[in-house]
């Protein structure tokens, strides 16, 4: 972690440790460009100067099952609770989640297809009602969804997934017409080892282009509409499902509120925490000192050279990066995810390259309305030379 993003947390109240040695260099051709966490813990002797007698009794607590993980935890003699990476695997499908509907007598308008021919054939149907949505198996926040609008998208969608095919390619796509919605939320819960369910919260979410960008607390308009509709029952018998499945852990379940009023319980299933789980967490620190926030991110360009203690800096002089005792403004989650980049690029021998990157934080408005403050908080990136990319 960044250490004075460390710094600023332990300052706020948040008490923990944390790995201060880089598992690997990000120069070029590194492993790290392909390896995952788990593998450099597994893969190179980075933790040689560790005491191991500091992980008796540890528990292995991933954010997301990956694969490496098992091998992580049998290597340092960590306790582990998660199912196998194979059943993550199926159960993070949407092919699962399109399954999981029809188990659940719940109405799907969603169908796969196996071949260009299938997908040209459906697709065209489905265009005879107003478009539509091509979805990837494994696609992650909206990367895998293709709007189709027309006949001509259609027919060079379905070129392209023939000369895959041609290929050796395998063809497995899910498609389903494109709802119109009011409004995009989600249910977090827990599966314990024994298969209880226990209910966690309901975020309401901001997305844009199929991609997430940010989390707030539900209102109590949509909790009761749930309630009314008997969402929270479908969510128990999702989570028996999953359970049946061998699964077990934590679970974020993508819903929809369409315009028509219908409720769309089950959009996606992700079998892991999630973005809106952190918010709930920050929401839990944030009550103890009686504000709440919500959770988004700026995309970021530039090309400076800016430390993440620069930008703390700013805000707090500003009066925006905040306080308990101030009681609002702007909580950063992340520092690692918006200067990764240009770490990379100057590894590389390149300096003063315009790079992108993601600051993840908690706004919280407290006496100032969110307008306000996010425009405090754009003047003072902005007099970095940070460009919020659209």
């Amino acid at each position: 972690m960044n250490v004075c993003h460390k710094e600023y947390l332990h300052e706020i109240g948040f008490k923990f440790l944390s790995n201060s040695t880089d598992l690997e260099s990000p120069d070029v051709g590194s492993v790290g460009r392909t390896a995952n966490i788990f593998d450099l813990l597994t893969s190179a002797d980075r933790m040689g100067d560790m005491d191991l007698y500091l992980l008796d009794g540890a528990r292995l607590s991933p954010f997301a099952v990956i694969p490496g993980v098992d091998r992580t935890a049998a290597r340092y003699g960590l306790e582990q609770d998660f199912p196998a990476i194979e059943t993550v695997q199926t159960v993070n499908s949407k092919l699962y989640s399109t399954e999981l509907n029809r188990r659940l007598d719940l109405r799907c308008d969603s169908q796969t297809v196996y071949s260009p021919e299938e997908l040209l054939a459906s697709g065209l149907t489905l265009l005879n009602q107003g478009p539509f949505l091509i979805k990837d198996e494994f696609g992650v926040s909206g990367k895998g969804n293709l709007l189709i609008e027309s006949e001509a998208i259609l027919q060079r969608v379905t070129s392209y997934v023939a000369d895959q095919c041609s290929k050796g390619k395998t063809v497995r796509f899910i498609i389903e017409p494109f709802l119109r919605k009011e409004l995009d939320f989600s249910c977090q819960f827990h599966i314990d080892s024994d298969g209880t369910y226990r209910h966690i919260s309901v975020q309401q979410l901001v997305n844009h282009n199929f991609a997430y960008q940010g989390s707030y607390t539900a209102d109590d308009r949509l909790l009761h509409m749930l309630q009314e509709a008997k969402y929270f029952d479908v969510m128990k018998r999702a989570a028996r499902e999953l359970y049946l499945s061998g699964y077990h852990g934590d679970v974020c379940v993508d819903s929809m509120l369409l315009t028509d009023g219908r409720i769309v319980p089950i959009v996606e299933v992700n079998a892991r925490r999630s973005m809106s789980l952190i918010k709930h967490y920050v929401d839990r620190y944030l009550k103890k000192h009686d504000t709440a926030g919500s959770m988004t991110h700026a995309t970021l360009q530039f090309a400076c050279d800016v430390s993440f203690d620069q930008l703390l800096e700013s805000l707090d002089r500003e009066g925006v990066l905040y306080k308990p005792d101030r009681g609002f403004g702007i909580l950063p989650l992340s520092a690692n995810t918006l200067l990764i980049n240009k770490v990379v690029s100057e590894c590389k021998g390149i300096r003063n390259k315009q790079v992108k990157g993601r600051l993840y934080y908690s706004l919280i408005q407290g006496e100032w309305d969110n307008e306000r403050l996010t425009a405090k908080v754009k003047k003072v990136l902005s007099s970095l030379s940070f460009k919020i990319a659209r």
